[in-house]
């Protein structure tokens, strides 16, 4: 029998900063053109902080031990 390790998106370390990415992607103005949503995508994934980052590995860890 094969257990797999418990997965909640919720508490994913990725999920979390995928998440906090798109609640700072929205702020950005509409536009159309490829070159600013990209340049808005990298403004916003580089807008996680780094200790955000530290608190979700934490809570993923925790929620692995139970």
């Amino acid at each position: 029998m094969i257990f797999y390790p418990k997965f909640h998106c919720e508490v994913s370390f990725i999920e979390q900063c995928w998440g906090f990415a798109k609640w700072v992607y929205w702020e950005f103005p509409a536009s159309s053109t490829e070159a600013d949503l990209e340049h808005n995508v990298i403004c916003a994934l580089n807008a996680v902080p780094l200790e955000s980052m530290r608190r979700f590995v934490l809570i993923y860890h925790i929620s692995q031990a139970h």
